[in-house]
């Protein structure tokens, strides 16, 4: 008997939705696939028909995200190319940060996946360097990229603190920060 494509990504969902609001309030260490499953209303058998354990729950999350962002980032290299401004095109990415709010957060936090973060910035690196920093001749290549992960990590943390308390300065003004800080070398 063969499974309906819906139910299946509905049972998937639904699992990592579970898995997700135990994510948020815990380290993943202290969560079970037996709970995850009761959250989401299966029992354990389901969860290992849809994943092999919480670590692939997690991945495919991180996978959804990192599949979204890569095609904002995209976007927003495309519109550089055409001209325009880099504040206009960040506008984009940051954009796709509030909309993803709940992930980036956690995912950034201090119970987050650093493996998560370093896919990330591998991401947007060649974004970076072409269109905020600029390669400097003066600078070796083991220089730009210690200056890199300096400014995307700044970067990373003042959006991550910023999605955490957004009331207390405008987008605009978030993403002059980001900009300004990140050309001051």
């Amino acid at each position: 008997m063969r499974k309906r494509p819906e139910q299946t990504e509905q049972t998937e969902n639904d699992l990592k939705q579970a898995f997700w609001k135990l994510y948020a309030a815990k380290p993943i260490e202290q969560i079970t696939v037996s709970e995850i499953a009761q959250l989401a209303g299966y029992n354990r058998g389901t969860f290992y028909l849809h994943f092999q354990d919480i670590y692939d729950v997690l991945s495919t999350i991180e996978h959804d995200l990192l599949q979204q962002m890569s095609s904002c980032v995209e976007t927003c290299m495309q519109r550089l190319n055409a001209g325009d401004e880099p504040i206009d095109c960040m506008q984009g990415v940051l954009d796709f940060y509030t909309e993803q709010r709940e992930y980036v957060v956690v995912l950034l936090g201090p119970h987050g996946d650093p493996a998560f973060t370093a896919q990330l910035k591998g991401l947007l690196k060649p974004l970076w360097l072409t269109y905020v920093l600029h390669k400097d001749p003066k600078k070796s290549e083991q220089e730009t990229d210690l200056v890199l992960e300096y400014t995307l990590s700044g970067a990373l943390f003042m959006i991550s603190r910023w999605l955490q308390n957004p009331h207390g300065v405008s987008p605009e003004k978030l993403l002059h920060l980001v900009y300004h800080f990140a050309l001051q070398r």
